[in-house]
């Protein structure tokens, strides 16, 4: 209840329910509106099968009891707040069955809050949070029970982790080895260690199954085996390995603790802040892998290890193979963090028994404040945007004007949230005026994240065919933050979905096929330009 209650108040103190990251927000309002309005023609997700029922259902009930009504881009905010805080409770029980003592118990809750991208999960409408919470609770169980495992135990978690997964299905994939990888450690016996990883998944595949039986003929209902591998993210821009991704997984890695905020300092090269996590999750890492070493003849320190750093370690791969540095990819895979500093803390208290859990609490309180402070440059985006969207909406009649954009601009995204949500392109256009949609735009990212495997000249031939239509049609085509980018950002913007040269390509048609006029530049959106095709093109 303190938990919901802080994060409710940093919520409306935050007012910003995407956080400035990313917008997935918005479009997993516009995917949780047919579960609020009809549940029963609702279609289902195969990667977050039981999220948009039970979040639906959420929102329902935050309708009925009159908070942010009607708006699902918030409300998965307080139901985000509330599954993040359940998370303390269970950081809580699990630290201090493995301690016996509350106060460590309690402090490890609020570094685990406290965390960044923890703190910035639970108070932004992303939707990883409930899936999380209850795999980490699988998680805490594993490092409890898999030391002396029994049918009952293994059942156990795997029930608890495949219901944890089927809320976002990424959550299998580095969890799964290192539940296997903790029996086959915690077990001398060749039959045993293979038995029991039989069992672990037999009831995964039941448990899936199950899901699978009780929503039958529902609208967009699959098998389990298609739950079991839906091939989100596999097969599309954001996949594979580059060197451009080793950067971001690192900053991944350094932002899951502290946020940017305070320790910035421009023209640095890599950020201080960066250096200074890093160096405090190698140290929490260092005492507590010690001290597991230690206790190496409990089993339970060999499940935690397997546990927690098995799905750091193969999380970490398949980061770098997808988004490393995007929270929710993080998020589970640094969850070791957590058990880490409880080891830290339980070392604090023996080596200073008077001083040492003090000196740790004050060190979480500077953790939350600095990440709270972190935050505040953020502060207010709902409200700033919003006011932003209005003022374009005076500037020019939407039903003549298409708008060319990155498809990751934040004007792109609260655009989308106010007039409504639909995909880039103009085919669908009929000539202008056209009321409906209201919001009609190009995304410059859309044809090679559409079509991965086009080569260059071709996406950069479907951008100018989709411009040239909008013209033909007779729309006021209008370029929003791309005409003067700096060419540079533009290639870091884009560095984990496409090349430097492709980047460039597109960017270098637009201004070798194109004249642009100068429109008024907004405080908060940014520049504007209007696309005319060149004289003799």
């Amino acid at each position: 209840m303190g938990g919901s209650a802080f994060f409710i108040a940093v919520i409306l103190w935050f007012d910003n329910a995407q956080g400035g990251l990313t917008g997935n927000g918005v479009f997993h309002a516009y995917q949780m509106m047919p579960w609020i309005a009809d549940p029963a023609g609702a279609r289902l997700d195969p990667p977050n099968y039981i999220y948009y029922p039970i979040f639906g259902a959420g929102c329902r009930i935050l309708d009925l009891l009159g908070i942010f009504v009607g708006d699902p881009r918030r409300q998965i905010t307080i139901l985000n707040a509330l599954t993040g805080s359940i998370c303390l409770g269970v950081v809580y029980a699990l630290i201090r069955h493995l301690t016996q003592d509350r106060a460590v118990a309690l402090l490890t809750s609020a570094f685990h809050g406290a965390s960044a991208f923890v703190l910035f999960l639970t108070i932004t409408n992303e939707d990883i949070m409930p899936g999380y919470v209850i795999v980490f609770a699988a998680m805490g169980l594993a490092g409890i029970w898999f030391g002396q495992p029994t049918v009952a135990r293994v059942v156990g978690v795997a029930v608890l982790f495949t219901i944890g997964w089927l809320f976002e299905w990424r959550l299998i994939l580095p969890t799964l080895p290192a539940l296997m990888t903790a029996l086959w450690l915690c077990e001398r016996r060749l039959a045993w260690r293979i038995g029991w990883n039989l069992i672990l998944l037999g009831a995964i595949f039941l448990t899936t199954s199950a899901v699978s039986l009780i929503t039958i003929g529902h609208p967009g209902w699959v098998g389990p085996l298609d739950l079991l591998w839906t091939g989100k993210g596999v097969a599309t821009v954001w996949a594979g390995f580059t060197l451009a991704k080793l950067f971001f997984l690192s900053d991944g890695i350094a932002a899951y603790l502290l946020g940017e905020g305070l320790t910035r300092i421009p023209d640095a090269g890599w950020d201080l802040w960066r250096y200074l996590s890093i160096a405090i999750s190698l140290a929490i890492a260092w005492v507590g892998l010690g001290s597991l070493w230690r206790a190496r003849d409990d089993n339970r320190s060999w499940a935690l290890a397997a546990t927690f750093g098995g799905t750091f370690v193969a999380g970490e791969v398949l980061n770098a193979y997808s988004q490393p540095h995007d929270p929710q990819m993080q998020i589970n895979v640094m969850a070791w963090l957590t058990v880490g500093w409880a080891l830290v803390l339980v070392a604090s208290r023996k080596r200073w028994p008077r001083r040492g859990l003090a000196t740790m609490a004050g060190l979480t309180v500077l953790l939350l404040v600095y990440n709270l402070v972190s935050l505040a440059p953020l502060r207010g985006q709902d409200t700033t945007w919003r006011q932003g969207v209005e003022r374009m909406e005076q500037r020019f009649d939407t039903s003549k004007l298409v708008l060319v954009m990155h498809d990751f601009d934040w004007v792109m995204t609260y655009t989308s949230a106010y007039w409504g949500r639909i995909y880039p392109g103009v085919d669908q256009l009929g000539p202008a005026p056209q009321a409906s949609p209201k919001f009609k735009w190009i995304g410059f990212a859309s044809p090679f994240m559409l079509h991965p495997t086009w080569n260059d000249d071709a996406l950069v031939a479907e951008l100018r065919r989709q411009i040239d239509k909008a013209l033909a049609l007779g729309y006021e085509v209008v370029i929003v933050n791309l005409w003067d980018v700096d060419l540079q950002k533009l290639e870091n913007l884009n560095g984990s979905i496409a090349t430097p040269t492709r980047v460039r390509a597109m960017w270098n048609m637009l201004h070798a096929d194109y004249e642009a006029t100068q429109l008024p530049k907004d405080p908060v959106l940014g520049s504007f330009y209007r696309l005319q095709r060149k004289p003799g093109r």
